[in-house]
């Protein structure tokens, strides 16, 4: 990756960090591992959701 760019991952990370959140390192693996599964009908404003889009055929 270029330098100055980032994924969604690290905006995600850029914008805890910005609020005074040190919420691990700015990738999605580790975002997942750190938060935890709440229900569809469980989820509130400000909820991360995360997708599985590196499944292999």
């Amino acid at each position: 990756m270029e330098k100055g760019h980032f994924d969604c991952s690290g905006l995600i990370y850029a914008m805890l960090r910005s609020n005074g959140i040190m919420w691990g390192i700015g990738i999605t693996d580790t975002l997942v591992k750190q938060g935890k599964r709440v229900p569809k009908t469980g989820l509130q404003v400000g909820d991360l959701i995360f997708f599985d889009s590196y499944k292999k055929f």
